[in-house]
């Protein structure tokens, strides 16, 4: 027989077989007891992680001879033909390539016939979000009402592009990443059968690369077997695929905490020399950070991902950090690994950004703040209101959010012998909340949109900037590039820039650019604006009074604001 890639040659033949997927083969596996077996089923999840292996099971399962049952044979001819794939009771059809109005059609006719070789016919399609948008119409029918001994499997990597209407005809069934320790533990059996030797560290290292996709784990596997042979170590693995070692992270980490930046490039120089890619790099970067966040919440869910000597060194970096900054490096790293990966120059960017983490700001609670206070004998309360501060040596200034009223400051460093804050040069200092101040900071606001995200920030350059009232800021832009940005998520996105260039924060209103109102229009909302600035008055007044309000605002040179 000719050579098979290890992905195929050991592609389970049974549910039991597959790996981490339990949730979604016991259910498929009582239905076949059960004989409740449904007419068409949408399997959805990343790549490599079992869906037309299960789809393939399941048409064996009800054709088996000894079937329909959940355990197929293996043995007889139906589940032979079916495993190598020249079985003419199953279809297996790229939606990608053959998804088409006509393609459908024809489909349709040919699941009409009864077939020779099976008690069912099963219809795989693969890329199911691919079929055109006529051959989904032309789909919607047979979905709902096929012949009694066809079953659709549609799979798709991505579940949100499959209309509603084929969607309400599935028996809908997730498919989840895999666990680095799952693929490392299935490519350990299968080293055990083909007599390959793996060094201490060899398979998760696997496992980490794969990313969650038992393929593409196998795939780096039998690359590794053809390239060293059937016995090797990890550093030969590293070299071969060009892995970040841990041990850079770490470097890099202690050069974090020590705020060394020539330490830092040394550590991300020693990767790349190695043969890593800079958007590999910090994108494991962000990996590690994570490791970090959950080893501060349990460290036992960290059993498995790494080596003992490696959990050691994590936990004792963790301690380093608290929670808030490690969120924070976190969603950092993995925003600039997809930056970096679309760069012309990667490495330049991935070295300012080492130097960058270098010079973060440290986050912190307001409560602790209250707390240095509390010393003078004061009640103070609790509040759990981030502040964002300076890195210990910085002597760089901090500022604090409350609840509504809350407290906005930009207080000294916090020593026993306060120094007067630096001057300021943040953003807002030079726009104001106006339309007129909306229009002048709109590139600022534009480019800092396109650092989170270019797309974003593209579609950003077809809106016009409008009028800005104490409850949003207003973009006008056309139906199209409005229905691409008025979603939660961009929302924020957009929220967020409007903060940090502002200083205070605002909804985003949408509107079409004819749709502009004119200032008198706005006439009619006077009273109720007036009554609102009076109560908001009142509310800030009480607070003033507040004798440990009065204190905060005297040392931290302080106003009460209203928090949005």
């Amino acid at each position: 027989m000719d050579y098979q890639v290890l992905a195929l040659k050991w592609r389970p033949q049974r549910f039991e077989d597959v790996v981490g997927q339990d949730h979604v083969t016991q259910v498929i596996a009582g239905a076949i007891e059960q004989d409740r077996v449904a007419n068409a089923y949408l399997f959805s999840g990343p790549r490599g992680c079992g869906k037309t292996t299960v789809a393939r099971i399941l048409a064996k399962a009800l054709n088996c001879e000894k079937g329909p049952t959940r355990e197929p044979c293996g043995e007889c001819e139906s589940c032979k033909s079916i495993a190598v794939g020249n079985n003419f009771a199953v279809q297996e059809i790229d939606a990608a390539s053959t998804g088409g109005v006509d393609d459908i059609r024809d489909l349709r006719v040919r699941v009409g016939y009864s077939s020779m070789e099976g008690r069912y016919r099963v219809v795989i399609l693969d890329e199911a979000h691919q079929i055109s948008k006529e051959g989904n119409n032309a789909l919607l029918k047979t979905l709902e009402e096929p012949p009694s001994n066809v079953v659709f499997v549609l799979a798709t990597t991505e579940y949100d592009k499959i209309i509603p209407t084929i969607r309400s005809r599935c028996q809908r069934y997730a498919f989840r990443l895999l666990r680095s320790e799952e693929i490392a533990g299935r490519i350990e059996h299968i080293a055990g059968s083909e007599s390959i030797e793996l060094g201490e560290g060899v398979s998760m290292a696997l496992g980490r690369k794969a990313e969650g996709s038992m393929r593409d784990g196998l795939t780096l596997f039998d690359q590794s077997v053809s390239s060293l042979g059937k016995k090797f170590e990890l550093d030969a693995l590293i070299d071969l695929l060009g892995l970040p070692r841990y041990e850079h992270y770490f470097d890099l980490t202690d050069a974090i905490i020590q705020r060394d930046g020539a330490a830092a490039l040394k550590a991300l120089d020693a990767s790349l020399d190695a043969g890593g890619t800079p958007s590999d790099f910090v994108m494991g970067l962000a990996v590690h950070f994570r490791n970090l966040l959950v080893m501060h919440m349990n460290e036992q869910l960290l059993d498995g991902e790494l080596p003992a000597e490696d959990l050691a060194t994590c936990k004792r970096l963790a301690a380093e950090f608290k929670d808030e900054d490690l969120l924070y490096l976190t969603r950092l790293s993995g925003d600039r690994a997809e930056q970096i990966r679309r760069a012309s120059q990667p490495r330049i960017l991935a070295e300012a950004f080492v130097v960058e983490l270098t010079r973060y700001e440290k986050r912190a609670l307001l409560s602790e703040v209250l707390s240095i206070l509390k010393g003078s004998g004061q009640a103070v309360p609790s509040p759990e209101s981030p502040v964002s501060r300076r890195n210990p040596g910085t002597g760089g200034g901090s500022k604090a959010t409350g609840r509504r009223p809350g407290l906005k400051s930009s207080p000294p460093s916090l020593v026993s012998s306060p120094q007067p804050p630096a001057a300021s040069a943040s953003p807002q200092a030079n726009y104001a909340l106006s339309r007129s101040g909306l229009e002048a900071a709109w590139q600022t606001f534009v480019g800092a949109v396109k650092q989170s995200s270019m797309i974003k920030g593209q579609f950003l350059d077809k809106a016009k900037p409008g009028g800005v009232d104490r409850e949003a800021f207003t973009l006008h832009l056309d139906g199209h590039f409005r229905t691409l940005l008025d979603n939660h998520e961009d929302r924020l996105l957009l929220q967020d820039k409007f903060r940090e260039i502002f200083g205070e924060g605002r909804t985003v209103r949408f509107m079409a650019p004819e749709d502009e109102v004119a200032p008198e229009a706005a006439a009619p909302r006077v009273s109720q604006t007036r009554a609102d600035d009076a109560r908001r008055e009142r509310s800030l007044q009480e607070h003033s009074d507040n004798a440990l309000v009065a204190d905060l605002l005297k040392k931290f040179d302080g106003e009460i604001v209203e928090d949005r």
